[in-house]
């Protein structure tokens, strides 16, 4: 009985090692204040070779975030508006209203693994005034 049931655990660990879908890449910019974290953009997901190509997923992150965003400028128009209009649409879409002096920030995420910084952050401060992209003033 105990064989029985070792062989059956076993067959089930293979078959669920062999129904793992295909290894993936998630990028993604998000927002921080001191008390949340906020995913403001998210590109489709993206095949990679393996599970362990950080560096892969990594750079196709930066890639793709640097020509969808010019080089993370909150301020380049991207379909008839600012990238910093369409992040603070969908804040306010979360109900968040007023976001001030906060830089936006690049990550990406493998195969269901935590999310990892790419060394990407906005080139400028992100306002937002009740879903209006504003310019920032330092204090």
């Amino acid at each position: 009985m105990k064989t029985l049931l070792l062989t059956l655990t076993a067959l089930v660990a293979v078959g669920f090692i062999n129904a793992q879908s295909e290894p993936w890449c998630r990028c993604a910019l998000f927002v921080s204040s001191s008390y949340a974290e906020w995913m403001v953009f998210e590109l489709p997901e993206v095949n990679i070779t393996d599970c362990n190509s950080h560096d892969q997923c990594k750079w196709h992150c930066i890639r793709e975030l640097n020509e969808m965003t010019n080089d993370m400028d909150l301020w380049s128009t991207v379909s008839n508006d600012t990238v910093g209009q369409h992040i603070c649409q969908d804040l306010y879409s979360h109900f968040i209203f007023f976001i001030h002096n906060s830089y936006v920030h690049a990550y990406y995420e493998m195969c269901g693994g935590p999310w990892e910084y790419t060394g990407l952050d906005s080139q400028q401060m992100l306002c937002c005034d009740r879903g209006e992209h504003k310019h920032c003033i330092s204090k």
